[in-house]
């Protein structure tokens, strides 16, 4: 893996106003994607030209001329150096009758330029040409690499200077790489550097080769392997992709995949699909210099296993590729076997301390139904009229008791769509036990009907269960817990409200902290994984208080398409 250190790479300003400098010629590969950019880079190496009384040949469409003639009079280039530049229309000489030659080029300027001073060593050129590439590009690819190994030959051999620029969209990565042995320096829109596979040996002086030679080739090739090892031994995941083609995997990335063949496939391939739309929307902020923050998703190996990983993702140098991006992977699988171990020790905490007041709640219709048959045995009531009440009480005790039930078995990683307001009810039902032991009255408004999510149902049956018995004591005396559900838009809005005793200022913003807890047999886990669970499901939660007066979150969660 190449690696540059700032002394290696230039702006292509800085590169192109000194190429004079370059006493042996340069042969340089442009690989643009921004046409501002590719205007003002070939403005300044025509400038230059012009100033130092060189003969400067631009090979472009036509359209693009006026274009860098405005930039060269905004910048102050007189309109007499201006006529001094040769224009050829691209369409006239690029793959004239299926070829491409240097010498059709020549052949187009005889009109205008001397054709002995071509092969002068005392008259200096400049060309520049953006070549086309067509669709069929690996038809014609070697035609293109002809041409460029007889543009190579001839300015190593007078000094010249030779700008051949290619559309970064137009060209394949293998096709890139194949055209870099032929050119000695290669160029973005933002980057001048040394080409790292060009063929020969590069004729000295140059711009990035000047001074100390020897010190810096040393310097260069001692940063290389540092920065190699240290990427190539990271215990996270490392590729590095160009135009979405695996260029390079450190161990790390072989061991997460459990394969060593990764270069040269596409990144797509070892993404799981349902997560590569994510991934897609990441690439574009990526490109629109968005700050990188990490996200989760899944990798599928070959052998089709699927791995959670955190993924970090950003643009980066390698090796003078274009569109290139550094993805950093993090296995989190224990991670979140971790969480969901806390998840189910928090319901089995629950659990038992709800377990009190539910046998309290099923104890009540077990002494109705109990008292209903003793009076039907007695004859003083006839079964078919007690019927209808047991069944009633005996619903309830198994509405009671498989709500009980979800707590205590494992939670089921399925995601589906259901509705919030059932959720909310089951929970109603559930928590009315301690409600009513504790002397509280909850209510629940869902009048909305259109409430659908997507949600795991025992994992968001926890977090209104943890809310609800947080309000229920934070109310010493008494009080009432609002529950209410309602449609904002793309949300779902659900709100529950306590008139307790609030939270303190002092404490507001270490509430969701991991084991920090007002509660003497509390874990401080209740609203981390209530958090937890609320930002995997792509929503929000948020709370306010007033000391004395009461708390209200608000849980927003994405409506179901």
């Amino acid at each position: 893996m190449a690696v540059y250190t700032p002394q290696t790479r230039f702006h292509p300003e800085v590169a192109l106003t000194n190429l004079s400098d370059m006493t042996c010629g340069a042969h340089i590969m442009y690989i643009t994607s921004n046409e501002d950019k590719y205007i003002a880079n070939a403005a300044s190496f025509i400038k230059t030209g012009l100033l130092l009384e060189e003969i400067v040949i631009l090979v472009d469409q036509k359209e693009i001329w006026p274009l860098i003639i405005k930039n060269l009079e905004e910048n102050g280039v007189h309109k007499e150096l201006i006529n001094r530049i040769h224009f050829v229309d691209r369409e006239e000489v690029f793959y004239l009758n299926g070829d491409l030659r240097l010498e059709t080029i020549l052949e187009a300027t005889r009109d205008s330029v001397d054709p002995s001073y071509f092969f002068n060593k005392d008259i200096t050129i400049r060309f520049w040409g953006k070549i086309p590439i067509p669709s069929n590009q690996d038809k014609i690819i070697e035609i293109v690499l002809q041409y460029e190994d007889e543009v190579d030959d001839y300015i190593r051999n007078y000094q010249n200077y030779a700008v051949c620029a290619y559309s970064g969209a137009e060209l394949s990565a293998n096709n890139y790489i194949d055209l870099k042995k032929y050119h000695p320096y290669v160029m973005t829109d933002t980057e001048f550097a040394l080409s790292n596979v060009y063929k020969k040996e590069i004729k000295l002086p140059s711009p990035v080769r000047n001074g100390k030679y020897e010190e810096t080739i040393a310097n260069l090739q001692l940063a290389q392997t540092y920065y190699s090892r240290l990427v190539e031994d990271m215990l996270d995941a490392v590729f590095i992709t160009s135009n979405n083609i695996i260029m390079y995997a450190n161990k790390a990335a072989a061991k997460l995949l459990g394969t060593e063949d990764i270069v040269g496939k596409s990144a797509y391939e070892i993404m799981e699909p349902d997560f590569l739309e994510k991934y897609l929307e990441r690439e574009e902020l990526i490109w629109g210099e968005e700050i990188a923050t990490p996200y989760e998703m899944e990798l599928i190996t070959p052998k089709g296993k699927i791995v959670e990983v955190e993924i970090l993702a950003y643009p980066f140098l390698f090796e003078d590729l274009s569109s290139t991006i550094i993805i950093i992977a993090r296995d989190i699988s224990v991670r979140k076997e971790n969480q969901q171990l806390q998840i189910k020790n928090e319901k089995l905490g629950i659990a038992g301390q709800l377990a009190a007041s539910i046998a309290h709640e099923i104890r009540n219709p077990l002494t109705a139904i109990k008292g209903f048959l003793k009076l039907a045995y007695q004859g003083a009531m006839n079964l078919s009229d007690i019927y209808p009440i047991i069944d009633i009480e005996i619903n309830r005790i198994e509405t009671i008791a498989s709500e009980l039930m979800f707590l205590g078995k494992p939670a089921k990683s399925e995601i589906k769509e259901i509705n919030i307001g059932k959720i909310l009810l089951d929970v109603y039902t559930l928590m009315q036990s301690q409600a009513n032991l504790d002397n509280v009255v909850i209510n629940l408004d869902t009048n909305d009907n259109n409430l659908h999510a997507l949600c795991n149902v025992d994992q968001m049956k926890q977090v209104f269960i943890n809310l609800v018995k947080n309000a229920i004591e934070a109310m010493d005396n008494g009080g009432t817990i609002n529950m209410e559900a309602s449609l904002d838009g793309k949300w779902i809005v659900v709100t529950i409200k306590d008139n307790g005793k609030g939270i303190p200022n002092e404490i507001k913003n270490k509430l969701g902290e991991p084991f920090y807890t007002t509660k003497e047999k509390g874990t401080g886990l209740g609203l981390v994984i209530c958090y937890n669970i609320i930002a995997e499901h792509k929503g929000k939660i948020d709370f306010v208080s007033e000391d004395g007066v009461g708390t209200t979150f608000t849980i927003r969660l994405p409506l179901a398409n």
